[in-house]
């Protein structure tokens, strides 16, 4: 099989990155793989979007696959009604929930509209469409009203040998030295986990927060300040991602107080790295982790809720081995090896039994 991968060259953070980086590699062994524009020049951009053109009105791609939504100003949406047209599968990936997002993260501003627009006419013309995990498909038929048969769940994957390999370490203070990594942001539930960070003072007052991520920094160090605990919470900013298992390595808990997720990257490079994990009860993270046999779910935007959990994991040692050995064990399934193998499932499905215009 042909297949045609598209990703935004600005699609370079979190899970979309994540996906953009990993699955095209471990595609390539299975598949014959053509990966746009990420192994051409960004200035010719347009030019080799031409020359795909072309190539499709002559049928040498046999799948499109969407990484991103396509969008209209750069021309990729063109790509998907030409696919349509001639008759080529196509495949898009859904990494995240428009309104959902914008509803709980305020400071994002009203919901753009034209993406809105653009995603739905996006989901509508494509044949197959893929979520990270089934609280997404939930959401994308609810919310988009998207027939649930043309969507697929295939979950992210990990790059296990770069995590569980890791031996370096950082000086990282604390006792204990909490880790977060992700966006600085409501949605992620920072704004619980310093809450619950001031709730420890009295009983953990050597402890220190370490948050590894870019956001809204201004407004979560006002916050730390406010609750009393500035000097307990430490804003390293955004860390190259080969520097990543080096934090997790050094740190004694990992905490993911997210509102809402699509899938979950980071937990699994933390799972992958040995380190015990907390994280908030929402749909994505329970399809991942179970309370008290892989990590420590609480419940999700209580402070006290996860406060009690981080006192309790800190407290027992056997607990934190007990949960760091089952999550090793967990995240074999997410190799990318195993994960390309669920897309070239697709791919060959849709090859075979292609769908109908």
């Amino acid at each position: 099989m042909n297949i045609l991968y598209y990703i935004e060259p600005k699609s370079i953070v979190g899970g979309v990155y994540n996906i953009a980086h990993y699955l095209p590699k471990a595609l390539a062994k299975k598949v014959n793989l053509t990966y746009f524009p990420h192994f051409m020049p960004r200035k010719s951009y347009m030019v080799n979007l031409l020359n795909l053109y072309a190539k499709f009105v002559e049928k040498e791609f046999d799948i499109l696959h969407f990484n991103v939504v396509p969008a209209w100003i750069n021309g990729s949406y063109m790509l998907l009604k030409l696919a349509k047209k001639r008759g080529s599968p196509t495949v898009l990936n859904i990494h995240g929930i428009i309104p959902l997002e914008h509803k709980l993260e305020p400071a994002q501003g009203p919901i753009p509209y034209t993406d809105m627009i653009n995603t739905l006419s996006s989901c509508k013309l494509a044949d197959r469409i893929v979520v990270n995990s089934e609280f997404m498909l939930s959401k994308v038929v609810d919310l988009y009203r998207i027939d649930r048969g043309k969507i697929v769940v295939i979950p992210n994957g990990v790059d296990l040998k770069m995590f569980s390999g890791c031996n370096d370490r950082l000086a990282l203070d604390g006792d204990p030295a909490i880790l977060y990594i992700g966006g600085i942001s409501r949605i992620k539930g920072v704004d619980v986990l310093i809450q619950a960070i001031a709730k420890l003072r009295s009983e953990l007052p050597n402890m220190k927060l370490h948050l590894v991520g870019d956001g809204y920094m201004s407004d979560f160090q006002l916050l730390a300040k406010k609750e009393g605990v500035e000097k307990s919470v430490v804003f390293h900013g955004l860390a190259p991602h080969s520097m990543v298992p080096r934090y997790y390595k050094s740190a004694d808990i990992c905490v993911f107080p997210s509102r809402h997720e699509g899938f979950g990257v980071v937990m699994l490079e933390a799972m992958s790295s040995g380190i015990p994990i907390i994280a908030s009860d929402i749909g994505v993270f329970r399809e991942i982790a179970s309370n008290g046999e892989n990590g420590m779910l609480f419940r999700s935007e209580d402070a006290d809720s996860l406060s009690k959990a981080i006192l309790v994991l800190y407290r027992d040692s056997n607990l934190r081995r007990k949960l760091s050995q089952a999550a090793l064990k967990t995240v074999t399934k997410y190799s990318w090896e195993n994960i390309a193998e669920k897309y070239v499932t697709l791919y060959k499905h849709l090859n075979e039994f292609p769908v109908q215009s």
